[in-house]
């Protein structure tokens, strides 16, 4: 008995060992609806995410999560999901970026408001005062003395609404031909389309004028 085996099939049995390796990355959706289960009328500060730094930086960051299925709160826009950060006790020369990070196919809708230690609101934002600063959409401010966590809620009347934009970069490829390596570099245009949602992730970006921790 004679048997014969091609290139494609060796192949194909090579390969087929690999097939259950492949782990697929599943890409969050928009949120485009949010109602609420078990909200709450204020937030719940004992969940602030920390904004210190274990040694003072020039600059750092810090995430949070806007889930479907986290806290929430009820306002009189509807219920909406949140997330509390806690400001540095020394804030007073820290600026904050503070917004919606933009995700491979959608962004968090940012509400931002900040409270005093006991919870009370002290300052919120106008819609001018939120732009597109990088890979996130915020607003920026310096936190006045009386001010202790940054709440981030979503603002509905943003939900659904599309941001279409075009990364330009190059691309640099190269090749060994006639004994010799050769480069050539091409522009690239890359475009990106996002929606604005409930859910998403927030982000504080910390900005430090003054590192010396001996003041």
């Amino acid at each position: 008995m004679r048997i014969v085996f091609t290139a494609w099939a060796v192949l194909a049995a090579a390969a087929a060992p690999l097939a259950g390796c492949v782990t697929a990355v599943e890409v969050p959706l928009p949120l485009l609806a949010f109602t609420g289960a078990g909200c709450t009328d204020t937030p719940d500060l004992g969940t602030a995410i920390s904004l210190t730094p274990e040694k003072e930086r020039v600059s750092h960051y810090v995430t949070g999560a806007v889930t479907a299925d986290g806290a929430c709160l009820n306002g009189e826009a509807g219920a909406t999901p949140y997330v509390v950060f806690a400001l540095p006790a020394d804030h007073a020369d820290k600026t904050m970026t503070v917004g919606g990070v933009l995700e491979a196919t959608r962004i968090l809708s940012p509400r931002v408001t900040l409270l005093a230690s006991d919870g009370t609101l002290t300052r919120t934002f106008a819609a001018e005062d939120y732009l597109y600063r990088g890979a996130l959409y915020s607003v920026q401010f310096r936190p006045r003395e009386d001010e202790a966590f940054i709440l981030v809620t979503t603002d509905a009347g943003r939900v659904g609404q599309r941001y279409d934009s075009i990364v330009v970069g190059t691309n640099t490829t190269s090749t060994y031909a006639a004994g010799a390596y050769v480069s050539w570099t091409a522009g690239t245009d890359d475009a990106q389309s996002r929606i604005f949602s409930y859910a998403g992730m927030a982000q504080v970006t910390v900005y430090d004028s003054d590192t010396d921790e001996t003041d």
